[in-house]
C-alpha cells in the first residue's frame, strides 16, 4: 500500500512538472500586472501565475498557522487541567472512608486542623 501511494505521488509530481514545463513553453508572452500602487513591467505569464499561486498559498498558510497555534495552546491548557484533576482524584481516593479515622481520642481533628476549626458553638 505504501509503495502504491509513493508511486502515485511520484507520478503526480512528474505530471505536474511536465504540465508546468509545457505551459511555460507554449505561453512565452509577457504580461504586466496592474495593482493598487502601480504596475509591473513585462514578466512571463507563467511567472505571474506562479507568484500569484505562491502568495495565495502563503496567505492560507498564515491563516491556518494561526488556527493551529490557537488550538495547540488550548489543548495544552486542557491537558494541564486534566493533570490537575487527576491529581485531585488520586488524593480523594486516598482519603479514609471512616469519618472518625482521622480524629484523636477527644473527637477533635489532629492539631493543624483543630486550630482552623472554631471550638464550641
Amino acid at each position: 500500500m505504501r509503495a502504491a501511494r509513493r508511486v502515485l505521488a511520484i507520478a503526480a509530481f512528474v505530471g505536474l512538472l511536465i504540465g508546468g514545463w509545457l505551459f511555460t513553453a507554449r505561453h512565452p508572452q509577457g504580461v504586466s500586472i496592474h495593482y493598487f500602487v502601480g504596475q509591473t513591467g513585462e514578466i512571463p505569464l507563467w511567472l505571474a501565475l506562479f507568484v500569484a499561486f505562491a502568495l495565495g498559498g502563503a496567505v492560507v498558510a498564515l491563516g491556518l498557522g494561526y488556527q493551529v497555534l490557537r488550538l495547540a495552546l488550548l489543548a495544552r491548557r486542557y491537558r494541564r487541567t486534566v493533570a490537575r484533576l487527576e491529581i485531585e482524584i488520586h488524593e480523594l481516593r486516598n482519603l479514609p472512608l471512616d469519618p472518625d479515622a482521622g480524629l484523636a481520642d477527644d473527637g477533635l481533628p489532629p492539631a493543624p486542623l483543630a486550630r482552623a476549626l472554631p471550638r464550641g458553638g
